[in-house]
């Protein structure tokens, strides 16, 4: 709960997290220009594995010196090859202790990128020097070529196939939303370089501890991704009036705790590895150290402000397309109405053909207005009317009784 009454804005520190993971890689680009390239064990390149067994503690500068000193007179040319790389210092040369042994330090592992058939002439350097071997308890292991093309190729499909199927199931965990994918592979993509630049500044060799703490890594950096994006999902539908930078930071600063109290944990296990544990598991130990805590620096300081970038970058570009849009609208309707153009007539078509019939035109018929009606003029032996007056008045043409018998003036038809 400390993280989250913090007042520490992460989003808006973005720049600085960039910079700090940018001069790391720089410094291991460096490297391994110097180095000529990442030191490969012999998983990858093919040699031996010489495990030695001395009566005795021995000492890494005491070992090198009798190797040096490998007898190979009356070897042919082919023979001689299998232990130049020894005698000219070419070998790796690593201290180590097994449960049950009397002695501290009593065992030493030799490796070297050649192949050796025969470890007779190394132990018989190793007595002359004083250095008494334990031939029973000593063994060598020779790894070819072509095992270990093989063996670097399916490695590198497999961290591939990793990526690709993690990048799919993010994307189908959130919703579709292929955003959410490609910021947690770029985020693997930086723990992934980070381990190989500080292996180069470390001058370690990578084997297959070094490549099964790689995938390890890859799991663990993207867990803490998930759990990362899965609150900040979730606080969107919760704080959906707050801005998005915003609610990230604040996503990122409630699950800081737990993201801490983890890598605490895997820590202290790997740094106990690292100091007490045998030389087989130092390189494994050192390979966890350094990808578990790029993973949960990349998923805090890289993959979220990354998020945000993505989120801002497309808010921009809607926002710029609804501006065009509604800048066409108002260009569309203050412009004014075209004028309709005039019909175009053929002067041609005009033109009457020299045969045809000509139709007089029709005259409209003036309107004949309705007939007028008038007493009759009285006549000397018509009887009075009622009302004392002398005429015969004409029937209403819609009365139906009587005589409809009436006069027209002149002019009516």
């Amino acid at each position: 709960m400390f993280f989250r009454r913090l007042n520490w804005n992460i989003i808006a520190q973005r720049n600085y997290w960039f910079a700090l993971s940018a001069i790391v890689i720089i410094a291991g680009v460096v490297a391994l220009v110097m180095h000529r390239g990442l030191p490969l064990g012999l998983s990858f390149t093919g040699g031996s594995t010489i495990d030695v067994k001395f009566s005795q503690t021995v000492s890494e500068s005491a070992v090198r010196d009798a190797l040096r000193s490998i007898d190979t007179k009356g070897f042919n040319a082919q023979d001689q090859a299998q232990y130049a790389a020894l005698r000219a210092g070419e070998e790796s040369v690593q201290l180590a202790q097994k449960p049950g042994d009397a002695a501290p330090n009593d065992r030493v592992l030799i490796a070297m990128q050649s192949a050796v058939n025969d470890p007779g002439p190394i132990y018989n350097a190793f007595d002359k020097s004083g250095l008494k071997v334990d031939r029973s308890q000593s063994q060598i292991t020779s790894v070819g070529p072509s095992l270990s093309k093989e063996y670097l190729s399916k490695s590198l499909w497999a961290l591939l196939i990793a990526l690709i199927l993690q990048l799919v199931y993010i994307a189908f965990r959130f919703g579709n939303q292929l955003r959410y994918g490609i910021v947690a592979d770029i985020a693997l993509i930086h723990d992934v370089i980070v381990m190989v630049g500080i292996y180069a500044l470390a001058n370690r060799k990578a084997d297959d501890a070094f490549l099964a703490a790689l995938l390890t890594v890859i799991g663990y950096s993207v867990m803490d991704s998930i759990v990362i994006f899965d609150r900040i999902r979730e606080n969107g539908r919760v704080m959906p009036d707050m801005p998005y930078d915003q609610m990230v930071n604040t996503s990122l600063l409630q699950t800081m705790t737990r993201s801490v109290n983890t890598l605490a944990t895997v820590l202290i296990t790997l740094l106990a590895l690292l100091l007490f544990g045998g030389d087989t598991l130092k390189n494994f130990a050192f390979a966890l150290l350094v990808g578990v805590t790029s993973g949960a620096y990349s998923s805090i300081f890289i993959a979220s402000p990354l998020l945000v970038i993505w989120k801002n970058a497309d808010m921009r570009k809607r926002a710029a397309v609804r501006a065009a849009a509604s800048t066409r609208d108002v260009k569309t309707i203050g412009a004014p109405r075209p004028a309709r153009p005039l019909p175009v007539v053929d002067a041609g078509a005009a033109k009457v053909a020299p045969n045809a019939k000509r139709v007089s035109p029709k005259h409209k018929q003036p309107a004949v207005p309705p007939p007028r009606y008038r007493r009759k003029r009285p006549s000397s032996t018509a009887p009075p009317n009622p009302d004392g007056s002398v005429g015969i008045l004409t029937q209403d043409p819609l009365h139906n009784g009587g005589d409809d018998s009436e006069e027209r003036l002149p002019g009516d038809s």
